[in-house]
């Protein structure tokens, strides 16, 4: 989130406003900090070694961490939600859900395809004027940083 945060901060004097000409899995014209946004989280979760499967909104297709690097987790993420008011100098943030991989799974689809009661840990982060992380845990409580 701190690549992001950067991203987003800078956005202006890096030239990341605008479209960057491709169409994200929902139907919706991604901006070119959606996709560099995706791209880092992408990045940072398949090399943590804790995640198995990956869905983003910008991708069409989950990715499916390459053995080696496989862990027990499985995120459904937004990287950069509220993305399409960028331009109009608004919050935007991250969203995510973190489920554990269903027992003998060697992580697929179905592990992330459950009720919300299975996830173990979800929430977001705000990029503004100050950047606000809240996590939610299964049974524990709500958490802000």
């Amino acid at each position: 989130c701190k690549l992001i945060t950067s991203a987003v901060q800078r956005a202006g004097v890096n030239k990341l406003y605008g479209l960057a000409g491709e169409v994200n899995s929902t139907g919706d014209d991604q901006k070119k900090l959606d996709v560099l946004s995706n791209d880092m989280m992408i990045n940072a979760l398949v090399n943590s070694g804790v995640c198995s499967v990956l869905v983003s909104e910008e991708n069409e297709e989950p990715i499916i961490v390459p053995p080696g690097k496989a862990g027990k987790y499985c995120v459904a993420f937004d990287p950069l939600d509220g993305s399409s008011n960028i331009d109009c100098n608004v919050s935007v943030g991250t969203i995510f859900a973190v489920y554990e991989r269903k027992p003998g799974s060697d992580g697929s689809v179905s592990d992330l395809l459950r009720s919300g009661a299975d996830c173990i840990c979800a929430g977001y982060v705000a990029y503004s004027s100050a950047v606000e992380m809240v996590f939610t845990f299964r049974g524990v409580g709500c958490f802000r940083f």
